[in-house]
């Protein structure tokens, strides 16, 4: 775009002929687009692993289920300077979340039919429950951040049945499907490193990994996130 300068209005009151302003005044704000700086001082360390970049809607597609007592008397011995918890103390309405898609981005234009694809590619899917079968540690692609996680058992197959739906609908868009083989978890900690996190979890009690697959929970909505924009999707008889 070219440089837009300004003159003086020939309709100004004592103003015969148009004159160019002596020097060019600054662009409003508007032409140039905010830049988004990142400080992983203020974010415990992390760092922003994908650029912002103007009308890209992150998008997640997820389940959630409720942070059980179990899970918290899990996480909360383990919370130190370097490790930081993921779920709520004392929050009884605290959820985890169950990805059923990798972190994509798409163009505003999108999100609507991106959604109604979900919708109508899970119509027929019915309520389930689910346990959780193990603790591990996971860590990001871009080997920023890892997780203590705990991995789904029971519900697993309901699962990978409703993530070949969501991959069908990535392959429509265009975009990466899931990780192969999948394994579905809840993130409840993080660190920057996963050594301290492999120390912690060897550190839990048996009776406590036990009692934590004794406990399930009802999945009765999928969840698709996109930017600032929430679509419920629930589950058939749920």
């Amino acid at each position: 775009m070219l440089p837009l300068a300004h003159y003086e209005s020939s309709s100004d009151e004592g103003s015969d002929t148009e004159q160019p302003s002596s020097a060019m005044p600054a662009l409003p704000s508007f032409f140039s687009p905010a830049t988004k700086t990142d400080d992983p001082g203020r974010h415990q360390g992390r760092v922003r692993t994908k650029p912002h970049i103007e009308n890209n809607w992150a998008t997640h597609v997820y389940v959630e289920v409720p942070a059980s007592g179990g899970i918290k008397q899990i996480v909360g011995p383990l919370i130190s300077d370097q490790i930081h918890s993921l779920v709520q103390e004392g929050d009884d309405e605290g959820l985890l979340h169950i990805s059923l898609s990798r972190a994509v981005f798409l163009k505003e234009h999108q999100l609507d039919s991106f959604a109604q694809s979900i919708r109508e590619h899970v119509t027929q899917v019915g309520g389930f429950r689910i346990t959780f079968a193990q603790v591990s540690v996971l860590t990001n692609d871009e080997k920023t951040r890892s997780f203590i996680t705990v991995e789904v058992g029971a519900g697993y197959s309901e699962l990978l049945s409703i993530l070949k739906s969501v991959d069908a609908v990535m392959e429509k868009f265009k975009r990466p499907v899931f990780y192969k083989p999948p394994r579905f978890h809840a993130s409840v900690a993080w660190c920057l490193r996963p050594e301290p996190l492999e120390d912690a979890i060897g550190t839990i009690p048996a009776v406590e990994l036990d009692d934590l697959a004794n406990v399930s929970h009802m999945v009765t909505k999928l969840i698709v996130k996109m930017g600032n924009r929430v679509v419920q999707i629930p589950l058939s008889n749920s």
